[in-house]
């Protein structure tokens, strides 16, 4: 039986990327293929992980997305293995897993057409995960439920169009997959026999007041809601009006950073509604640079509010980021853009 695993990484420590792929490398073969998607990790860092992968682990095919300044688009990086994907079985790895020596043995001894096989982690500490051990010597903290990582019919998968790519960031986007299947009549097994997998502890990827990355303020509970949504609507076929499992182009990341047009904004409301309405209605067809800044209020303004004369409103700036945010999710997330928000000169910029 053969086999593809897609491992996706975004910025991973190198401590904790080779732990990983030094307990998996090993249980590779001709009929074992393993791909590593990075999607958008920063460039320097792209840069020493394609000759970490060309020196030490020859056999693994490794995918480097330009998509620095970019939501994490798990769903769609893990897709863009699986739509040409031509094994008979598919599996789901994290990057931060420690796998046992006969992990890879086992997953396909149980793997079937109608079951997904599920493998819970072990947790591991913060001083244990940093210790070099044997698999079995290692102290596991307590073991998880429903992971992320498991051992899929290829064909099952297809069939439903691979993961929902509207799940962005992380969060339900595993249990959503989960559902689908079953609903097409293919059983969830939670592996409990023993413990195939370590959880290497890091620290949360917590987003940096000074950083431009993009964030949204509350996407985890918007993936929530949208999946408790398809849960009720039995949703299972998905991205029926995007292409899924599109693979990114870099001639077109290099257009990008030539825009054709600069758009300039301020946070008035009638301003961002108008451009949305722009960029939803009629998507630019070359790239252009949009630019939105916070209205400074003037004296004229503030003696205008004080006998309560008509302003223009404005729009809070967080909530501008997180609508625009959203606007490139539902519309442009299969497009090329880059996107950084400066919260502590409250500018957003945009390139799409």
């Amino acid at each position: 039986m053969n086999l593809s695993i897609v491992i996706v990484n975004r910025n991973r420590t190198f401590e904790i990327v080779e732990k990983t792929l030094d307990s998996i490398y090993p249980q590779l073969n001709d009929s074992i293929m393993l791909t590593i998607v990075d999607y958008g990790s920063d460039i320097d860092y792209q840069d020493k992980f394609k000759a970490l992968i060309e020196e030490s682990y020859p056999k693994i095919y490794l995918i480097l997305c330009p998509t620095q300044g970019q939501l994490f688009h798990k769903t769609r990086a893990i897709n863009m293995v699986l739509r040409n994907c031509t094994t008979t079985f598919f599996m789901v790895l994290d990057m931060d897993c420690i796998t046992h020596p006969e992990f890879i043995e086992k997953a396909l001894i149980l793997a079937s057409e109608n079951e997904v096989i599920n493998f819970p982690y072990g947790f591991l500490k913060e001083e244990e995960s940093k210790s070099l051990k044997t698999f079995s010597d290692y102290h596991i903290d307590f073991i998880g439920g429903l992971t992320g990582t498991a051992i899929f019919n290829t064909d099952k998968l297809q069939t439903i169009n691979g993961f929902d790519e509207f799940y962005h960031s992380w969060g339900a986007e595993d249990a959503d997959m989960f559902d689908r299947l079953e609903r097409i009549g293919v059983q969830i097994t939670l592996y409990k026999e023993d413990v195939l997998l370590l959880h290497q502890w890091h620290e949360k990827g917590y987003r940096n007041i000074k950083s431009k990355q993009p964030f949204h303020s509350y996407l985890e509970k918007v993936n929530h809601e949208y999946y408790t949504l398809s849960r009720k609507r039995n949703i299972t076929k998905v991205n029926l009006n995007n292409n899924w499992g599109l693979a990114c182009d870099p001639a077109a990341y290099t257009r990008l950073k030539e825009p054709a047009e600069i758009w300039e904004f301020q946070n008035y409301q009638q301003e961002i509604i108008g451009l949305f309405a722009s960029l939803i209605v009629q998507p630019p067809e070359n790239p252009v640079e949009i630019r939105i800044t916070k209205v400074l209020k003037n004296s004229k303004d503030k003696i205008k509010k004080i006998l309560h004369k008509r302003t223009k409103p404005v729009l809070d700036m967080d909530l501008v980021n997180d609508r625009l945010l959203e606007t490139i999710i539902l519309h442009y997330r299969n497009r090329p853009y880059f996107y950084e928000y400066d919260t502590n000169l409250a500018v957003i910029k945009v390139l799409i």
